[in-house]
């Protein structure tokens, strides 16, 4: 299938049009989450951002600068919707399971990020650390203190906090990305709501407080 590029019409766009960077950061994130890195096509993200392969290169430079301004993108956004939890006046477990139901509220909203994750973190080469510094590493320093607060207070037993983050993390990415396959034994991943709320009640059952 040949991807024909749409011609930028001349002027600015209507204001209610987000911005050229969103839509193509938005696209290559499909295209790397569904295709991988390799597979994913410069055309093809031009194509479903609807602009041109030269602005792509205009704003990022070449593939490899996307695939990490996508990952930049991400931990942006991902830090934003944990850091309110910072500031609530709950107890060390309510903050704790506010912070995993944020975690699975985002990738709920954007399946494609898990997808993402799940590819490139088993991988073991740059792209891998690349994503472990930027990302995980992030969203891991901020959500750690709650791990170890809720430990100390009993509302989670006494267990290894950076294991418990990863266990949780990774069962959020893992179920997200493979949703289709867990309908096979869910009914309940075929509803895009019960899905959501038996993944938050799953994974924070065993919180107290």
């Amino acid at each position: 299938m040949t991807f024909q590029p749409l011609r930028r019409k001349r002027g600015r766009p209507p204001r209610t049009e987000p911005p050229r960077s969103d839509l193509i950061l938005a696209a290559a994130l499909k295209a790397f989450a569904r295709h991988g890195y390799k597979a994913a096509n410069l055309r093809q993200i031009a194509a479903e951002a609807r602009s041109d392969v030269s602005l792509i290169s205009h704003l990022f430079g070449s593939k490899l600068d996307l695939w990490k301004a996508v990952i930049e993108d991400l931990a942006q956004t991902a830090l934003r919707r944990l850091k309110p939890v910072e500031g609530d006046h709950l107890t060390d477990g309510e903050r704790l399971r506010r912070a995993i139901e944020h975690m699975i509220d985002l990738s709920c909203d954007t399946p494609e990020i898990s997808m993402f994750v799940v590819r490139e973190a088993i991988q073991s080469d740059d792209r891998s650390e690349f994503v472990y510094q930027r990302l995980v590493k992030p969203v891991h320093d901020l959500v750690l203190p709650l791990v170890e607060a809720a430990r100390k207070s009993g509302a989670i037993d006494n267990i290894d906090p950076d294991f418990f983050f990863f266990t949780f993390s990774g069962s959020i990415g893992m179920t997200v990305a493979s949703r289709n396959f867990v309908t096979r034994f869910s009914e309940a991943a075929k509803d895009d709501a019960l899905f959501r709320a038996e993944l938050k009640r799953t994974l924070t059952a065993n919180i107290r407080g």
